[in-house]
Formats: C-alpha cells, sequence, structure tokens
C-alpha cells in the first residue's frame, strides 16, 4: 500500500511554514522532523524555519511538557520570531502532553499558536485546513478596503512554481483588483490585514479559514479551481465581475491574443495532443483545474483521474494507469517511477516535486504560463519517446 499524500502534521507543518516572521515548532520524534524538512528543503533550501522537540523515551515514560517548554524557549532565542506555530505529533498526543498549559506558561516575546496534527487523526489535507484556520486567532476586524481586494486562501510556500504562478495571479487582476494577502504565502503584517478584504478566493484549500473569516469578519468567498489556460482565468474573472462589478473583456481579448500567437510555432505539434489519452494525479483543485485546461483547449482525452486526498491507496491509481492506454502522465515526482515503468513521459505539475527546479520566473497560471505549460508538456513527450514517429504520425 502507498498512501497518496501524508499525515496531518505534514499538512499542518505545510501550511505554516510560508508565514514570514513565525517559526514551526513541532513536538514530536525526530522522524516527523526530518521528514517534514526534507520535502520543504527540496522546494525551498533558503527558507527553513523549523524545530523540534524531539520527543525521547524518557518525555514518553514521564511526560514532554518539560521538553516542550525548553524547546520553546529555544525556538525564540534561535529565530527571535512573532509567532510560534506549536505543531503536535502523534506520540505527543498518545502520551497526552498537556501543549495548551505550557503554550499558556511560555513568558517569552512570540505568541503561540497550537495546531493539533497527530497524525492517525487525519491526513495531509485535514491538517493543512486546521493550520490554516488556526490563522484567525492573529486577526482582528478591519474596515473593508474601499478598492476592490481580494485575498488568496490555498496557495503553499512550497507548491511547485507557486512564487512565478503567483505574480502570474497578480497580472491577470490588471490592477482592477488588489491582491490583498496570500495565505500561507505572506508575512504576518498582511496575514493581520487580511480581514480588510472583501472576498476571499480559496483554491481548493482554506475553505474552513474562510468560513470562520466569514463568520468572525462577514466576508464572503468563492471556492475556485486552479486556474489553468483562458479556461482557468475565465473562472477567476466571472467571479471578480460577479461580486465586485468590474469588467474584464480586455484581459480576455489579450489572452487570446498571446497564447494564440505565442503557440502557432508548434501548431502542428499541437495537433497530434488532440485525441491523446493522459492520466492526472493531484489535490483536488489543480487537478480538476488541469483536467479542464487538457480537454478544453488542448483536445486531449482524459483516461484516469484521482484526486489525491481522495485516494487510500496511490496503488490502486497506479493500476487504473496500466491498464488504460495513457500516453502522457500528470503529477508529481511520486509518479516518476510509474511513467519510467510505463515508458510514457510525466509532467510534474502537483506537489511535492522534489527532482525539478524551478528557479526561473515560469508559471503555469496566465497567458504566459499557458505558454510556459504547453512548452513543457511537448518538450516532455519528445524527451521520452521518439517525436519523429508519436507527433507526426
Amino acid at each position: 500500500m502507498k498512501t497518496a499524500d501524508g499525515c496531518k502534521l505534514f499538512g499542518a507543518h505545510r501550511a505554516l511554514t510560508g508565514i514570514q516572521g513565525g517559526v514551526v515548532l513541532l513536538h514530536s520524534v525526530v522522524g516527523c522532523n526530518f521528514g517534514s524538512m526534507a520535502f520543504h528543503a527540496a522546494c525551498d533550501m533558503a527558507d527553513i524555519r523549523q524545530t523540534c522537540t524531539v520527543i525521547s523515551d524518557s518525555d514518553v515514560i514521564f511526560g514532554g511538557e518539560e521538553s516542550l517548554s525548553r524547546a520553546l524557549r529555544h525556538a525564540e532565542e534561535l529565530c527571535s520570531p512573532e509567532v510560534i506555530f506549536l505543531v503536535t505529533g502523534c506520540v505527543s498526543d498518545i502520551i497526552q502532553d498537556d501543549v495548551h498549559s505550557a503554550a499558556k506558561a511560555f513568558q517569552g516575546r512570540a505568541r503561540v499558536v497550537t495546531v493539533e496534527a497527530a497524525g492517525y487523526r487525519g491526513g495531509l489535507e485535514d491538517g493543512y485546513e486546521a493550520a490554516l484556520t488556526s490563522l484567525s486567532e492573529l486577526m482582528s476586524p478591519l474596515p473593508t478596503a474601499e478598492i476592490p481586494a481580494i485575498n488568496l486562501l490555498g496557495l503553499g510556500a512550497d507548491d511547485h512554481r507557486a512564487g512565478p504562478d503567483l505574480e502570474a495571479l497578480r497580472g491577470l487582476l490588471h490592477g482592477k483588483v488588489r491582491l490583498n494577502t496570500v495565505l500561507s504565502r505572506c508575512s504576518l503584517e498582511e496575514l493581520r490585514r487580511a480581514p480588510s478584504a472583501g472576498l476571499n478566493v480559496v483554491l481548493g484549500r482554506g475553505v474552513g479559514l474562510a468560513r470562520e473569516m466569514e463568520r468572525r469578519f462577514g466576508i464572503p468567498f468563492e471556492v475556485l479551481d486552479y486556474p489553468y489556460g483562458l479556461t482557468g482565468a475565465e473562472g477567476l474573472w466571472h467571479c471578480l465581475e460577479r461580486r465586485f462589478g468590474l469588467d474584464f473583456s480586455e484581459e480576455r481579448a489579450s489572452f487570446r491574443r498571446r497564447t494564440a500567437e505565442g503557440l502557432r510555432p508548434v501548431y502542428s505539434y499541437l495537433q497530434a495532443l488532440y485525441g491523446m489519452p493522459v492520466s492526472l494525479i493531484g489535490s483536488g483543485a489543480r487537478s480538476r483545474g488541469m483536467a479542464r485546461f487538457l480537454i478544453r483547449e488542448l483536445g486531449m482525452e482524459v483516461a484516469c483521474q484521482a484526486e489525491r486526498e481522495a485516494l487510500t491507496d496511490l496503488e490502486d491509481f497506479f493500476d487504473r494507469v496500466r491498464a488504460s492506454e495513457t500516453a502522457v502522465l500528470f503529477g508529481s515526482s511520486f509518479e516518476a517511477e510509474l511513467a519510467e515503468e510505463l515508458e510514457i513521459p510525466l509532467l510534474r505539475y502537483d506537489y511535492p516535486v522534489f527532482d525539478r527546479l524551478c528557479v526561473t520566473c515560469r508559471p503555469y497560471v496566465g497567458a504566459e504560463g499557458t505558454l510556459c505549460l504547453t512548452e513543457d508538456l511537448l518538450n516532455e513527450i519528445m524527451g521520452t519517446w521518439n517525436q519523429k514517429g508519436a507527433l507526426y504520425q
């Protein structure tokens, strides 16, 4: 059996590591610390702000509160954070350490926000949601901004191409709507001003936080799939037009012109994609958004599709792909072994991606991102197959 995503602690860790000015303290064993750090370092080696109590045998027998209190002091001395995100794991939950009392007793300058994330109590998505929702503790009511402003929920600091995609998303707004706060890829100052937005746009993850902000601050929210291609951009624009009374007609026309001009030199290659069977797996919002782009804009056929958080065994999806006529696989580094086994190309678009680098601003969102995504798809195919036999038949 192969797990499809990860445990609750990993999800909480992912949601919180992007908050600048904060540090993540795992009250767990060394394996949790090493595993979460290894995945994060593969995406961003320059920004590792985490520490761990490293629960020992004696902590299991006598309790780990003393180790936790010591770790809180060390975290403040080491990182000088404004906020310490205290994330519990399986062992601290089993031995029933009173982490809330330890957090209240902490006498340091940093505020402590506790997230209970024992791995046996849920999966990665559950931890991500719980951690995002905990961020509401750092928010207070603010007047709504005079100009249209939105918060973007669900874009993680270690999501593949998160930085380039974020800039491309700003471009889609074209100055008509201000991007207020990106959760969880923001500073604490940006986090605190989140209640001033007029709308929360949820890209799959963050529904719990959006509901809490609607309850406390009256901010409505919309849940969208990841905005790949013109189809995804249209979904975002329709949402903003409906909510704020705006018109993105010029942006639509510009998007079409730019992509048509950019793809004209590879038109014969694009023809070969029509009807090609593909399989894809990813987080719900990304999987749905990518499938819609592939079907509507490239004319490809989806043979197998899975939302990672809905799978209990990754091998079930692998078996479905093996039984299909899949020619291209879309997923993460976890699917590299399957692609190699089937001798088909793999386009990595979903977390985690630890066997590829992204150091230039090459998004997969917006007009430029559509060109980059299509270019990478064609190059993956050409790099795996005998292209003269595959694309010119």
